[in-house]
């Protein structure tokens, strides 16, 4: 990153400090001393570019890993949770051949013929899916998945790639548990969720393997098989020592994002397409964090330290800044879906995403922190204003306090939940308290439909707790119910917002067996405040209706659920899954039942 002197900003840090549930707006002043004016764009909305080119059209090379998987042998040891070492498998990732690897690099370099735009920040939501076993195994907490989320953006933050999570989903079935790699494609086609825009990970047992992952260039974007299978106890604070930090994760990550093992094809050219990363052969030494040298002609010591080797977690720490610009290249080409992924936090923006300062002028520019929907506490964030003929980028830290009920951090921040008339259902809130001194709280309610477990105690600094939201709809007609729960402590108040959706119950229409899978037209479109979808399923089917924006985001899950033979009925309230009114526009509602795929245009009027 380069900073100029001739663009400066003041103040050089932005901070604020608000009540929850406020909103503040600070000016900074931006001044460039060039004899010309300049344009920002500022990195902290989304960046797609004005004028986006085409979509590269690269070439897919679907993998055989089924077969690869069952010609490997073992090659490490780790322990599990009985305290025993097994025989087992470092990566289950299939090596690519050498004449696929030629042509995925001339997509690439065509791709940056081309000119294309890429993103600065790339935000990589991640959707996790925990496969456990009838007896609990398996069944890894949210800290786990967090500690792995957190040691993604530390082996990959400095290259400008983010992680954040934005679903976990529980599975109970043994079969898939105690064997991923038989039944992969099973719970994959069930559980996944747009692979354009998610990484999708699936922890589990193999047996024996720690993960494996597939190439952005193998299957279509779109394909349910993309994605990470990564042994549970592998995770931060699991059990498979000397492989128990998370570093398994990161490593198929880096098969996911494009990159090869450091030691493939051992002491020849093009080994891994990094240019900067060492060459060593790929022997017994690629398991040693030793100081070797098994690529004397090659300049640079083996690189045991590079999370694309085979070492044990303690002695991996790094990526290679070719391996950085390779991430970029494969998902400019491969993965561009991911490009899209918004990179701003919610609660600070601005109106604009380029502003022009004039020749030896200032500009005033406002930010906005927006507290409605944060937990008391520190937040902070990078603005990134960068001019690109200049190759200049000014970074801005922000710093926001939110004043009330400080180290305290809860699951949700609101709670929705859509029921069918006469039925019950558990949300559970974790609240996770890390101040000094102990925090006191009751949860005070006047809403009818709703039974809160554990709604009074204390927390100790490190302490967890569960808070169960009993809602019932018993009695109740079809529509929205909302309220507010208030969580009272001794360091301040904070209120809850519940939502509960009772849906007209689905059924099969006047008895009528449909003869192939229909999506009727929604009516009335355009519509105001709501409308309706007909949905004819022939067989017994797992079906998903979601509606998205122009910009391919999530707006709301409908319908997901298995359906007998019929014709469905749904509605949908022209809101989004947090219960928030959709602006007015155009929506595409996707609905996928088994092999069958429906997209259509929705048009939503204020």
């Amino acid at each position: 990153m380069l900073c100029a002197n001739s663009i400066t900003i003041t103040p050089d840090t932005l901070t604020a400090s608000i009540q929850y549930g406020e909103i503040t707006t600070e000016t900074i002043t931006i001044t460039n001393s060039n004899n010309f004016p300049v344009n920002l764009d500022i990195s902290i909305l989304e960046q797609s570019p004005p004028n986006p080119a085409p979509l590269f059209d690269a070439d897919r090379f679907e993998p055989d890993n089924e077969n690869n998987r069952q010609e490997m042998v073992t090659d490490i040891q780790y322990l599990d949770e009985y305290g025993n070492w097994v025989d087992g498998i470092r990566c289950g990732t299939a090596p690519t051949q050498e004449g696929i690897l030629s042509f995925v690099q001339s997509s690439i370099e065509n791709n940056n013929n081309q000119n294309r735009s890429s993103r600065n920040l790339v935000n990589i939501q991640v959707a996790w899916h925990v496969l456990y076993a009838s007896n609990g195994a398996g069944n890894i907490s949210n800290d786990m998945i967090m500690g792995q989320i957190d040691v993604f953006n530390d082996a990959y933050a400095p290259y400008d790639i983010f992680f954040t999570l934005v679903s976990v989903d529980y599975t109970m079935n043994d079969n898939w548990y105690n064997d991923m790699d038989q039944y992969e494609s099973t719970y994959k086609q069930q559980l996944y969720i747009d692979p354009i825009h998610h990484l999708n990970i699936y922890s589990g047992n193999m047996p024996g393997l720690l993960g494996w992952s597939y190439l952005p260039y193998q299957w279509a974007e779109g394909s349910y098989m993309h994605g990470v299978c990564i042994l549970h106890s592998s995770l931060p604070g699991g059990t498979s020592y000397p492989y128990n930090a998370g570093d398994s994760a990161t490593h198929e990550v880096g098969h996911y994002l494009g990159l090869d093992h450091t030691f493939r094809n051992g002491c020849s050219v093009n080994n891994d397409y990094v240019d900067d990363t060492p060459q060593e052969n790929d022997g017994n030494n690629i398991y040693s964090c030793n100081n070797t040298d098994t690529c004397p002609n090659d300049p640079g010591m083996d690189p045991v330290h590079n999370y694309m080797t085979y070492t044990d977690d303690a002695c991996l720490n790094q990526f290679s800044n070719g391996q950085g610009e390779r991430m970029e290249d494969m998902i400019a080409t491969y993965r561009p879906g991911l490009l899209e992924n918004p990179v701003s936090p919610g609660w600070i923006y601005t109106t604009v995403n380029v502003i022009q300062v004039p020749a030896n002028g200032s500009v005033d520019f406002d930010i906005t922190f927006d507290g409605t929907t944060l937990v008391g506490g520190d937040y902070a964030a990078n603005i990134y204003f960068e001019e690109s003929t200049l190759d200049t980028t000014v970074l801005l830290p922000s710093f926001l306090n939110i004043m009330g009920i400080t180290n305290l951090e809860l699951s949700f921040e609101s709670i929705i939940d859509s029921l069918y008339p006469n039925e019950f259902s558990n949300n559970f809130l974790e609240m996770t308290y890390s101040g000094s001194d102990p925090l006191l709280y009751q949860f005070d309610s006047e809403i009818d439909w709703v039974t809160i477990l554990g709604g009074d105690g204390s927390l100790e600094n490190g302490e967890s707790q569960f808070i169960t939201f009993n809602f019932n709809s018993l009695f109740m007609a079809p529509g929205e119910y909302e309220g507010d729960v208030i969580l009272n402590t001794n360091m301040g108040s904070l209120p809850i917002p519940l939502l509960m959706v009772i849906m007209e119950p689905l059924g099969v229409a006047d008895g009528v067996v449909p003869m192939k899978f229909a999506v009727s037209d929604n009516y009335p479109n355009p519509f105001n405040p709501s409308t309706r979808i007909t949905i004819s399923i022939p067989d017994r089917s797992k079906v998903s209706a979601i509606v998205f924006d122009l910009s391919g985001c999530k707006i709301v899950t409908l319908l997901n659920s298995t359906l007998e033979t019929g014709v469905y009925d749904l509605t949908w309230l022209g809101k989004n899954d947090l219960g928030n009114p959709v602006s007015a526009g155009v929506y595409i509602l996707r609905v996928d039942a088994g092999k069958f795929h429906n997209n259509q245009k929705m048009i939503y009027l204020k």
